[in-house]
């Protein structure tokens, strides 16, 4: 019988060769890299047609967000001028700029007073009863050839209280140190100057001091201090509020006192608060 036992160096029989793994992971690797480079190729569209066909979308659009909306401009206002503001004035209607008194006769006479010119009180003149005014005369001594200094203020108006000028006559007037007005006198054209509140006459005040002639005019009012002729040492002060043209008169005559009611006094009032221009010295004998 034959032995069919094998012994330990009996050859095996030939089988299938085995194929080694390195060989199937560069061959995974290979065709990987053909897939993915057929899918990533043409700006990957394949690879959109894949996912796609399998319902799914690997590369979602991008959603830029919208501008906002511009807000609806709002419509352009119009206005309507009423026609006389574009016509051409009329010379028959035309007004202009014109003063007016910011005190009454009887507050003018008090804040004369509170400087120190006794004025009498605001009452009808003895030659018109339709006029009412306030004055203040005072005269001194004469002496040798030399005229006597003399001082008069008046202040005109009617019996409602409107000022209608205002007047002051100095002869042979005091003078200081430097030649100029005496302080005492000077302080009635302070008074009647500063109570109306005309800011524009500010270089009046100048003139008189030194005691030249001047002039001014304006919105009505003419203020005038001149020296006589015949006599140079008599002064003559004149402030009145006059409307001459037509136009000043038009304006006037629409802010009559008749149509509006009159403005409250308040220049007197101010003035109390107001510290005096010139300080009085008390007599000798009561200095002490």
């Amino acid at each position: 019988m034959p032995d069919n036992s094998s012994p330990a160096y009996a050859k095996q029989p030939a089988g299938r060769p085995r194929i080694p793994v390195i060989f199937w992971l560069l061959l995974t690797i290979s065709v990987s890299l053909v897939f993915g480079t057929v899918l990533l190729s043409n700006d990957m569209r394949h690879l959109r047609a894949v996912g796609h066909y399998f319902g799914f979308d690997l590369f979602p659009p991008e959603v830029n967000p919208q501008p906002p909306k511009a807000l609806p401009r709002p419509a352009p206002a119009t206005y309507k001028l009423p026609p006389h503001t574009i016509e051409a004035p009329v010379a028959q209607t035309a007004s202009a700029f014109l003063r007016t008194w910011r005190i009454s006769g009887p507050a003018m006479c008090a804040a004369l007073r509170e400087a120190g010119i006794q004025t009498s009180k605001w009452a009808a003149a003895s030659f018109d009863a339709d006029t009412f005014e306030c004055f203040y005369e005072h005269s001194g001594k004469r002496e040798k050839d030399q005229l006597a200094n003399s001082i008069f203020v008046i202040v005109r108006g009617d019996a409602a209280g409107a000022i209608s000028n205002m007047r002051v006559k100095i002869v042979n007037p005091e003078r200081d140190q430097n030649g100029q007005l005496d302080p005492a006198i000077l302080r009635i054209f302070e008074t009647m100057l500063r109570q109306p509140q005309w800011l524009d006459f500010h270089e009046t005040l100048n003139a008189i001091k030194d005691l030249k002639d001047m002039k001014e005019d304006g919105f009505g009012a003419s203020i005038s201090f001149t020296h006589e002729v015949l006599n140079p040492e008599r002064y003559n002060f004149t402030l009145s509020l006059d409307a001459t043209s037509g136009p000043e008169k038009r304006t006037r005559n629409y802010f009559s006192g008749r149509t509006w009611l009159p403005a409250p006094e308040h220049s007197v009032a101010a003035n109390r608060t107001q510290p005096k221009l010139l300080r009085q010295e008390p007599p000798a004998e009561n200095r002490n």
